[in-house]
């Protein structure tokens, strides 16, 4: 008798912990939150919000951009300065594309805006994407990566080409 408790016991301890390991997931329909969270991020740095774009990332949050690597609140305050010195960046995400699974999304789009200094403002074409976690209710970005794209005039490459199937 003792040891059936013992078993019981430690099943029912080891199905609580199984239970409470398993994330939340998001709720149904909640690819236009995700979208929210990745243009709320674009549009605080615009404005000059840090704090706010702060907030939407998670924690342990980094982006690829420029061919680095940037941690946290780095990539906001290499912003900031920038604007501080007199640089403008201009951001228009197109279309954001979401996937998602239970409580992880990521997301693509295509980034048309302008960068540059004074007197000297670009137009720029930014392929980027991101990785958001969906924890304790809310979409917060874990990474994003953000790469620019050659100019009109400049070819990426060739483009690949559908797989081919033999009859």
């Amino acid at each position: 008798m003792r040891r059936t408790s013992f078993v019981l016991l430690l099943a029912a301890t080891l199905a609580a912990g199984a239970a409470r390991a398993q994330p939340a997931c998001a709720p149904a329909g909640s690819a236009k939150d995700v979208e929210v969270v990745v243009r709320g991020w674009f549009g605080a740095f615009a404005r000059n919000d840090y704090q706010a774009g702060y907030a939407l990332q998670a924690p342990g949050f980094y982006a690829y951009d420029n061919g680095q690597r940037y941690n946290g609140a780095v990539l906001g305050e290499l912003v900031r300065s920038a604007k501080a010195a007199g640089g403008t960046i201009q951001w228009n995400l197109g279309p954001v594309d979401v996937h998602m699974g239970c409580d992880v999304a990521w997301a693509a789009w295509v980034n048309k805006g302008a960068a540059g200094s004074s007197g000297a403002v670009q137009p720029e074409t930014w392929l980027e994407s991101a990785a958001l976690r969906y924890q304790d209710g809310h979409w917060r970005m874990e990474f994003l990566h953000s790469d620019r794209a050659p100019p009109q005039n400049q070819s990426a490459g060739a483009q690949p080409q559908g797989r081919r199937h033999r009859d």
